[in-house]
C-alpha cells in the first residue's frame, strides 16, 4: 500500500501530530550488532509490533533478543556493514554502519499503532515511533516504524547534535 507524498496513512495521522506538536523526536544511531538473510520468496514474518510482509529479494533481521523484522536490501546496506560471520542456519552477522545518519525516534507513552508497507504495527505504551533520520524535516514521511522501548534502550543510542 503507497500513498500520496506527505499524505501518510489516516491512522499515523494523529500520532504524528500527536509527536510533532510534542516536538519529542529525537536522534539516535543502532549501536549493536544483527543478524540478517535475504528471503528467497515473499512471506509474512510474527514481529514483536503485528505481521509483516517480508518481499522476496529483502532481508530478514534478528536483532540480540531474538526479535525479527522485514528489511529491503537497500535498507539494509544503508544502516549496516556485512560481516564474514555466518551461522549454522546462514544468517551473517551485520555491523552498524559508523557513517549511517540513524534515525529519529519518539517515545509514546500510550498504546498506538502505525500502518505501513509492510503491515500494521502495535506499540505498547513506552514504546518507540521512529522514522528515518534522513525524514527529520518531514511531518508525515511515508516509512514509519515501532521499537519495544527495552530493545530501543538496549540497541540505540542518542546522538547530541
Amino acid at each position: 500500500m503507497s500513498h500520496p507524498a506527505n499524505q501518510p496513512p489516516a491512522e499515523n495521522r494523529q500520532l504524528l501530530d500527536e509527536v510533532n506538536r510534542v516536538g519529542s523526536w529525537f536522534h539516535a544511531r543502532k549501536t549493536r550488532p544483527i543478524w540478517a538473510r535475504k528471503v528467497e520468496r515473499e512471506q509474512t514474518v510474527a514481529t514483536l509490533e503485528g505481521t509483516e510482509r517480508v518481499a522476496a529479494g529483502d532481508f530478514l533481521c534478528r536483532g540480540e533478543a531474538g526479535d525479527v523484522w522485514p528489511q529491503s536490501a537497500e535498507g539494509l546496506e544503508a544502516r549496516y556493514v556485512a560481516t564474514a560471520e555466518v551461522d549454522a542456519d546462514g544468517w551473517r552477522r551485520y555491523e552498524p554502519r559508523a557513517d549511517a545518519p540513524g534515525v529519529c525516534a519518539a517515545q509514546v507513552n500510550h498504546p498506538f499503532s502505525v500502518q505501513s508497507d509492510r503491515g500494521r504495527l502495535a506499540g505498547k505504551a513506552g514504546d518507540y515511533v521512529v522514522k528515518d533520520y534522513r525524514d527529520k524535516d518531514v511531518d508525515y514521511p511515508q516509512d514509519v516504524w515501532i521499537v519495544d522501548q527495552e530493545l530501543f534502550r538496549a540497541t540505540y543510542q542518542a546522538v547530541d547534535d
